[in-house]
């Protein structure tokens, strides 16, 4: 038999009123015990039967998982406690507003002194230690433990950029071993009950802590009024009634970066890393303390720098609030940038021909704005003509089906592509005169390829030169290379070597500057540009 509940009379106080109310409630629901609602809830039965105990006024998340287990009127309620709550904030009954009796003084830590003002008020925050200190202090007060906070967020359905929550993430933040993710923060605000005002405060914190101090201390702002546009602070936030929704068309540090998205992932990957790289730069923090911020090594850092490597977004927001990046447009436009670096370039339906190693060279490509290259054999894939291309793919992969090198060819179509487009980079191109006079398939398809390098050559874009066999000895007799350069100034420029089964990518400046020197060499000894078209034109008669 359960045991009866104390007798409480309702017109001893708002608190008892509140509480018998909540007994009826219960009572109309069929009398169901209270360890059949903690099933329904987040809660222990003990703290739902506290609820309706009369010793204290219970929150509103412990009145709402009470009401929702007997099935009540959910606005109705919210009604009543606000109503109550009114009462005791004026100063009828008891202040507390606390679900049970404290066993010690509510929400002290042994690293900061209780709060005893009636709300959490994160404006009031000067650091973000404090800033957790209040988010803890909030969790509490809304009677969640850890583990109901993260059950509660894959249960309940957010308006917000973060739906569930990872236990091992909110518990690291909330210890401060974890830089606070401005998401994750308002989702735990969500969760705790908090208003559209509430989250409104708690985003303009995070971002006002997040802005490097002009005196050594964080510089305190009050947010802005309901509807108002707070752009110099922390980009245009529009809170709905159910959540929150960010609006950023980006700073212009950010929109350079939106040319990217029509490339593919690698290129995004490039500019991504580039910013990033930049911004730990201007901090003056070392790839160590950013590799140890996000969980990883100094060597992962410099790989997501180099875009050699996707990006998680929980990542680049640690990096953005170990940068101190305050913007709210500029952290929305990263993070958005970050998501888009995993997806698939054109070429992923391709991936049944192209080797994993050279996927990288064709992001890379997308995004160059001068692409320079020797070659001692054969033409260069961007200059072939479909016939010409045809052989060698028959040549060099002798079982491949005739599917195959019709796709084969359908991937240097689109290559070429980009450089026929608007703002279409530049392409320099030196020819070992081998390359001329090696025959691949037939008179024919040789003749066609001569005239299509002809019609290259005069493309304004377009600079081919061949080398001759009466230069002699040049600078790049170890093989072919290729060098890319990308608009971006804070980018390095790479040089591409491949090999039969792989290929090797140098970014190094010392490595670079050798094969820079090099193709200045080749270029300066080979013959004048404008001596190209003659000589090819000579050869094709020959042939």
């Amino acid at each position: 038999m359960p045991r009866p509940e104390n007798p409480l009379d309702p017109t001893a106080g708002p608190v008892a009123a509140f509480a018998v109310a909540l007994r009826r409630l219960r009572a109309d629901a069929g009398g169901i015990s209270y360890r059949a609602m903690a099933t329904r809830s987040f809660y222990g039965y003990t703290t739902l039967a506290e609820a309706a105990s009369g010793q204290r006024f219970p929150s509103w998340e412990v009145t709402r998982a009470y009401v929702l287990a007997c099935g009540g009127d959910l606005r109705e309620w919210e009604r009543r406690w606000r109503e109550a709550a009114d009462v005791l904030r004026r100063g009828g009954g008891d202040k507390n507003g606390e679900r049970s009796p404290p066993r010690r003084t509510p929400y002290a830590s042994p690293r900061t002194p209780a709060v005893r003002a009636a709300q959490v008020d994160p404006t009031r925050a000067r650091t973000s230690h404090e800033l957790v200190e209040m988010l803890d202090e909030l969790r509490s007060r809304a009677g969640l433990s850890l583990r109901q906070l993260v059950e509660r967020s894959r249960s309940e359905t957010s308006t917000g950029p973060v739906a569930e929550l990872a236990r091992t993430t909110v518990s690291e933040i909330l210890r401060g071993e974890r830089p606070p993710r401005v998401q994750v923060v308002l989702r735990i605000v969500e969760l705790c009950g908090g208003t559209s005002s509430d989250l409104r405060n708690w985003a303009a914190a995070c971002h006002r802590l997040a802005r490097p101090p002009e005196d050594g201390v964080s510089m305190l702002s009050a947010p802005p009024a309901v509807g108002e546009t707070a752009a110099a602070t922390w980009g245009t936030v529009r809170f709905a009634p159910a959540g929150y929704e960010v609006s950023a068309d980006g700073p212009s540090s950010v929109r350079a970066l939106e040319h990217g998205r029509r490339a593919g992932p690698t290129v995004l990957r490039i500019l991504l890393g580039a910013r990033l790289r930049r911004l730990r730069e201007d901090c003056g923090i070392s790839v160590e303390d950013a590799g140890y911020v996000i969980r990883s090594s100094a060597s992962k850092v410099s790989r997501m720098e180099l875009g050699r490597v996707g990006f998680k977004e929980r990542d680049v927001d640690d990096l953005l609030t170990l940068y101190r990046v305050a913007d709210f447009d500029e952290r929305v436009s990263l993070l958005r940038l970050a998501r888009e670096t995993n997806g698939p370039g054109w070429w992923h339906r391709y991936g049944d021909l192209v080797p994993s190693w050279f996927e990288t060279y064709l992001g890379l490509e997308e995004a160059a704005s001068v692409v320079r290259s020797f070659e001692l054999r054969l033409v260069p894939e961007l200059l072939q003509t479909e016939g010409y291309a045809r052989a060698v793919v028959r040549r060099s992969r002798l079982s491949a089906s005739e599917g195959e090198v019709e796709r084969l060819d359908e991937i240097r179509a689109k290559r070429w592509e980009r450089f026929t487009s608007p703002g279409a980079p530049e392409l320099w191109a030196v020819l070992d005169e081998a390359v001329v006079y090696r025959p691949v398939g037939n008179r024919e398809v040789m003749r066609a390829q001569i005239r299509h390098l002809i019609e290259m050559s005069e493309l304004p874009h377009v600079t081919l030169q061949i080398m001759p066999f009466g230069a002699g000895r040049h600078a790049a007799e170890g093989g072919p290379f290729t060098i890319l350069r990308f608009a971006d100034p804070g980018l390095s420029d790479v040089v591409y070597l491949e090999q039969l089964t792989s290929a090797l990518y140098l970014d190094k400046p010392a490595e670079v500057e050798i094969y820079g020197r090099a193709m200045t060499a080749l270029t300066a000894a080979a013959a004048e540009p404008e001596l190209t078209v003659g000589y090819l034109t000579r050869f094709l008669k020959e042939l």
